[in-house]
């Protein structure tokens, strides 16, 4: 069990995985482009969907050559990085994601449209549980050890990385890919703030702090629209 939380890929296994998985990804995007124009939709241009395609090869193409110079790419990043593919594309190419954006922006409205809401909210909660669950085996692999406490308090900073990038608690808006970044965000500061010795009672406050300034951004930018 240990080596999933604590093996690495070797060098060349894990940059092909790296070049495979973005050219499936761009491959994946102007597919859904010329899709959208086939239905007659509004379409990125090509010079940016290409500028942004760039950008994104080269920051992961570049971390994995920086982690490579170290030791590889870490088991759990290649876990994430899969989990975070099957994430968007269930959030933007299927059904059950537009359902679930449906009954977050207005729930009676998405059960009088024929959404089974009950069934919908269930498969959600379930999924979170093996997300959860996933987690806690790689956290447990990690620290060689099981523990009820560990994790204790962890739904604070999931929240606010929800918040961070992108997520409206008011429900309707949201992505996997922002709420991936915004967990890099919390991930920085919570390392930051342990590198610098402060004390973990400040450090709650400083993540909820963080947390109800995003809220309120959220709620500032609704109201103004």
């Amino acid at each position: 069990m240990s080596q999933i939380g604590q093996s690495y890929l070797p060098d060349g296994l894990g940059f092909g995985i790296g070049v495979i998985g973005m050219a499936a990804f761009i491959v994946w995007q102007w597919r859904g482009r010329l899709r959208r124009q086939s239905l007659g939709l509004t379409t990125p241009a090509p010079t940016s969907m290409v500028a942004r395609q760039s950008i994104t090869a080269v920051i992961v193409l570049g971390a994995i050559w920086l982690l490579n110079d170290y030791r590889g790419v870490p088991t759990p990043v290649l876990i994430l990085a899969a989990l975070l593919l099957a994430g968007m594309f269930m959030a933007t190419r299927t059904a059950f994601g537009r359902r679930i954006y449906a009954i977050g922006g207005n729930l009676e409205a998405a059960r009088l449209s024929g959404i089974s809401v009950e069934r919908t909210k269930l498969a959600v909660f379930a999924i979170n549980g093996l997300m959860v669950a996933i987690a806690g085996l790689i956290l447990s692999s990690r620290l060689g050890a099981g523990s009820p406490s560990a994790g204790n308090i962890a739904e604070l900073d999931a929240i606010a990385a929800c918040v961070i990038g992108g997520t409206s608690l008011a429900g309707g808006v949201g992505s996997v890919a922002g709420a991936v970044m915004g967990a890099f965000i919390m991930s920085a500061l919570d390392n930051g703030m342990s590198m610098m010795d402060v004390a973990t009672f400040w450090q709650y406050i400083v993540k909820g702090a963080i947390l109800l300034l995003a809220v309120w951004m959220d709620s500032a930018t609704k109201r103004r629209t």
